[in-house]
């Protein structure tokens, strides 16, 4: 092999090395134990998954069961911020050992971290008004109409339903959900599609007779992240989890925050 490959090989090698060493090696559970600390990712800006209540301090369903867990491990609970964009990176840097808040199961992130089995659902949604729409909306496929006229966030997984199944109808996509309940409200829109976690509560905000139609479009699976390879954790989580949802707890403090059951339960299977 000419001398320049190699030296290009070796290059090559050069480069990847920092990238290998970039994921911190994760806590084992027996320090876990050992500390009696267990630290937990928490982003309290999805109400009602994570809040800061009047202490200022971390709350809401996503709080209430980790406190359970720690509780049920026998050590301290830690909380610590997060948000979306970091929180994979606070797991792989052992910055924390485990991370919440609505972190739903995909591929792309099965490939970098660790999901426990399932703690709660997301289920995608039609959100419409109980009268006053362009046309009456009470299926889903009424929405594939050029008369209605449709509001998004950007990059919510309403988009791509929309592209595929309401493709005749108008879309507007604004920032924020404030943004999107207000054009309902106003009735510059008629309806949105996405996940009724991420909208039941925004919803209540704004004096309209709202109405969610009854079929679910899709259902998402979100456990609890935990960094590659930390089986031992995980194995115990799952356990756990097993135990939160055969008690009823986990469904307890789901209503205490969202107000009603989860749209779609999680099956009771031992089976993990």
């Amino acid at each position: 092999m000419p001398s320049h490959l190699d030296r290009r090989h070796l290059l090559g090698l050069a480069a990847a090395l920092p990238l290998l060493g970039t994921t911190a090696q994760a806590r084992p559970l027996e320090q876990v134990l050992s500390t009696k600390r267990l630290r937990a990712g928490i982003n309290p800006t999805l109400p009602p998954m994570g809040l800061f209540n009047e202490r200022n301090q971390i709350d809401g369903f996503d709080a209430d069961i980790a406190r359970e867990i720690a509780r049920r491990m026998n050590v301290e609970l830690e909380i610590v911020q997060v948000g979306s964009p970091d929180r994979i990176p606070f797991l792989q840097s052992d910055r924390i050992d485990i991370v919440l808040g609505s972190i739903t199961r995909t591929v792309e992130r099965a490939l970098v971290i660790d999901y426990t089995v399932p703690l709660h659902t997301q289920s995608m949604v039609v959100l419409t008004k109980a009268s006053g729409t362009a046309v009456p909306i009470e299926k889903p496929a009424d929405l594939n109409n050029r008369a209605v006229r449709l509001v998004q966030v950007r990059g919510t997984v309403g988009v791509p339903w929309i592209q595929a199944n309401a493709a005749q109808a108008q879309v507007t996509l604004l920032d924020n959900y404030p943004d999107c309940f207000r054009a309902l409200a106003q009735g510059r829109a008629d309806a949105m599609v996405d996940v009724a976690e991420s909208i039941v509560i925004p919803m209540r905000n704004f004096p309209v007779q709202w109405k969610i139609l009854d079929e679910v479009l899709a259902s998402f699976w979100v456990g609890i992240g935990v960094q590659k390879g930390n089986t031992a954790l995980k194995d115990v989580l799952n356990v756990i989890l097993f135990e939160m949802h055969r008690s009823g707890f986990v469904n307890t403090t789901w209503q205490k925050y969202f107000g009603v059951p989860m749209t779609t339960p999680i099956p009771f299977n031992p089976m993990f």
